[in-house]
């Protein structure tokens, strides 16, 4: 399974970079995660549920 795969499954990347050994969750990102399929669509639902709830 790849970190991009766990990412999308919900695993936060602090956890995945902690299990890496890697103090910088940043690096991981930039360094083993690739476009997740359904991305857009996730953050319009997120979005789209944040400002249903501030108002």
């Amino acid at each position: 399974m790849s970190l991009s795969s766990m990412i999308n499954g919900g695993v936060d990347v602090s956890t995945l970079a902690d299990r890496l050994g890697r103090a910088d969750p940043a690096f991981t990102l930039r360094k083993y995660v690739h476009r997740v399929v359904g991305a857009g669509s996730k953050v319009r639902i997120a979005v789209r549920s944040a400002y249903t709830r501030a108002v």
